[in-house]
């Protein structure tokens, strides 16, 4: 057990809007993270961890490196978006492992989060390592490619099982350089992650923010888009239906700058709360 100094920083928003899947919570919330087991707990201005991965990756991990301050005055461009940092002030962006993120996205797709996490859990506890009662280790890629893709299918993935193994596949055989994205430029990068069967813009632009660190990446699902057309419509209504979310994202991008990946989920929580 170990504090981590954690001004500006609420554990629980972090957790519970929507981006990692792998995170419960009890008396506090225990997850699974760089196949170590990590149990957090928030007391103040303090973190208070039992896990056996060092201190650093647990700054790293929840972006305890951001500097929110900055953040806020350059996102906070309305009163709409000051009102959502007033409201949930302290949720960061969660720095994701590429591969685990890719993988938990595609099975996003069109899907609930309760079936989500359902998949991960079964995914982990049939290809991955247990590394304590109950609790197992993210499979790599090399464990999914070794495997028949109707094992893969009694994870309940339904049609996304299909994606998870070709893509697992081509990471394993050297065909796909998932972790080169990284030093790619934005643009760059999601034009790699497309290229992957069962990820299109809002689950690579996920990937981007979520993984890669790629703050001008501005994912619109159907609960962005609806709450985007809600307060910005006029900003991008002549847009065709086809290029809409496209053009909210460039919109979010101009408006709320280099850092409109921490609007999104601003947003998103917000939806969630039904603002």
């Amino acid at each position: 057990m170990y504090r981590i100094h954690a001004p500006d920083f609420n554990l629980d928003l972090s957790l519970s809007c929507g981006q990692v899947f792998r995170w419960e919570k009890k008396e506090r919330w225990t997850g699974v993270a760089n196949g170590a087991v990590i149990r957090a707990k928030q007391e103040g201005k303090e973190l208070m961890i039992e896990s056996n991965l060092e201190k650093k990756f647990i700054q790293d991990y929840f972006r305890l490196d951001d500097d929110l301050e900055s953040i806020y005055s350059e996102i906070g461009r309305d009163e709409l978006m000051n009102s959502l940092i007033w409201k949930y002030r302290g949720l960061r962006l969660v720095r994701q492992n590429p591969w685990e993120c890719l993988i938990s996205y595609i099975c996003s797709s069109n899907n609930t989060i309760r079936n989500i996490k359902n998949s991960i859990r079964l995914m982990c506890e049939c290809f991955g390592s247990e590394i304590e009662n109950g609790y197992y280790s993210f499979p790599t890629p090399e464990a999914i490619a070794k495997v028949k893709l109707c094992d893969i299918s009694h994870c309940r993935m339904g049609f996304r099982a299909s994606n998870v193994f070709n893509i697992a596949s081509m990471i394993a055989d050297g065909e796909f350089d998932l972790y080169g994205i990284k030093d790619q430029s934005y643009e760059e990068g999601r034009e790699e992650l497309v290229k992957i069967k069962g990820v299109g813009n809002k689950i690579a632009d996920c990937v981007l923010l979520f993984a890669f660190g790629k703050l001008e990446s501005f994912p619109v699902d159907t609960h962005i888009e609806q709450i985007m057309e809600r307060f910005y419509c006029d900003n991008f209504k002549y847009a065709k239906k086809s290029k809409k979310r496209d053009a909210i994202a460039d919109f979010a991008r101009e408006y709320f700058g280099r850092y409109c990946g921490y609007a999104q989920e601003y947003l998103y929580m917000g939806d969630m709360k039904k603002l």
